[in-house]
């Protein structure tokens, strides 16, 4: 009678322990062996600083990741940056880290089906100034392709043309704001 409440009171003063904890880093190893760390705002690369960002990071996101393109190693960061999450790609090289794009949190795959990782999206609107018509808030993507991160042109005409029925190249005035179309 004795052992079991003994277990017993062993068990109830080891949960506290057995609780998981907040994830606060990051541990990825790329194909080339490089240790990837990122904890408290700090990138580190072999156990090297080699980039420093705001602790905003979303360490528990499945978004978190290494993509590998022609020898290059990209970086995948979730941001909880206001006024919306936002994605933090680094590209990783030797032991030093260095930032590449910034854009719509999203996933990273091949959304137009060309072969090549895509990731990107469109921002939130802003409300409309009237029931007939919208701000035009372009998306952006953009394409891993040999090596390197350059926008997809292509795809984002496609996604605007189907979301806006319109794809405009100068979505902003002269003051920076976006521009008013009417809704299709």
């Amino acid at each position: 009678m004795r052992a079991p409440i003994l277990h017993l009171a062993l068990l109830l003063s080891a949960a506290p322990a057995l609780a998981q904890q907040p994830k606060d880093q990051l541990h990825l190893k790329s194909s080339i062996n490089q240790q990837i760390t990122v904890y408290k705002g700090t990138v580190f690369v072999n156990g090297n600083k080699a980039f420093f960002l705001h602790d905003d990071v979303n360490y528990a996101s499945r978004r978190n990741k290494l993509v590998e393109d022609a020898g290059a190693v990209f970086l995948f960061l979730e941001m909880a940056r206001p006024p919306e999450k936002q994605m933090l790609v680094l590209r990783i090289d030797h032991s030093n880290a260095d930032s590449v794009a910034t854009s719509v949190l999203s996933d990273v795959k091949d959304f137009d089906h060309d072969g090549q990782l895509e990731f990107g999206g469109k921002a939130p609107v802003p409300p409309p100034p009237s029931a007939d018509a919208a701000y035009y808030v372009p998306a952006r993507f953009y394409e891993i392709k040999k090596g390197s991160i350059a926008p997809d042109e292509a795809y984002t005409q496609q996604i605007e043309k189907k979301i806006n029925g319109v794809y405009l190249a100068m979505p902003y005035d002269a003051d920076g704001k976006p521009v008013v179309i009417r809704k299709k």
